[in-house]
């Protein structure tokens, strides 16, 4: 897996001893659990998830990887470029409606101490560069709950556009689409 640096921060791949890191910054607060993973988890649980994101390497260079402060090496949370399915995937341009169709989706968590200083930005942003550059995808999904109104802002930032469902969900989302910057439609 992947190791990218930017300004301020590494996002390198997941190590056994972050398990307890993310377990104190993610996944045991619920503010932060509730746009992520849902309920909180034990510390049994993040290390069973950070063993099963070392180990998963069916999709190459993507997944999750730890964001990690250059300054003092400390784990702030995850970000990943990771395969996913879904009807709400079923967009724009596409044929056959309520097929579900295979997306790279921009997912991250980022510990509430850390909110609000950019760290989330500058980490979706080094993906999206990856994304685009290294791997040379075709565009990028990215899907948030509704009231998340913190990862709405970061998906404007980042230049997603937004699209409706094309299939009812149970989870009350905007999903954004980022183009390739070579197959971005004109602007009308």
């Amino acid at each position: 897996m992947v190791t990218i640096a930017t300004e301020r921060l590494v996002l390198r791949p997941l190590v056994g001893a972050d398990a307890a890191h993310l377990h104190a910054t993610l996944f045991c607060d619920p503010v932060v659990c509730r746009h992520f993973c849902g309920p909180t988890w034990s510390l049994e649980e993040v290390t069973n998830w950070v063993g099963y994101h070392r180990l998963d390497t069916r999709w190459g260079d993507i997944g999750y990887l730890a964001i990690v402060r250059r300054a003092d090496d400390g784990v702030l949370g995850v970000a990943g470029l990771r395969p996913y399915v879904a009807n709400w995937t079923a967009l724009q341009a596409t044929s056959g409606a309520g097929v579900a169709h295979l997306e790279t989706e921009l997912s991250y968590a980022l510990g509430q101490d850390h909110w609000g200083q950019g760290y989330a930005t500058e980490a979706c942003g080094a993906l999206v560069h990856y994304a685009f550059e290294t791997l040379r995808l075709p565009r990028i999904a990215y899907g948030v709950h509704v009231d998340n109104t913190r990862s709405w802002q970061l998906m404007k930032r980042l230049g997603f556009r937004f699209v409706r469902h094309e299939q009812p969900t149970n989870w009350d989302s905007v999903v954004g689409i980022l183009d390739h910057p070579a197959m971005r439609p004109a602007a009308d």
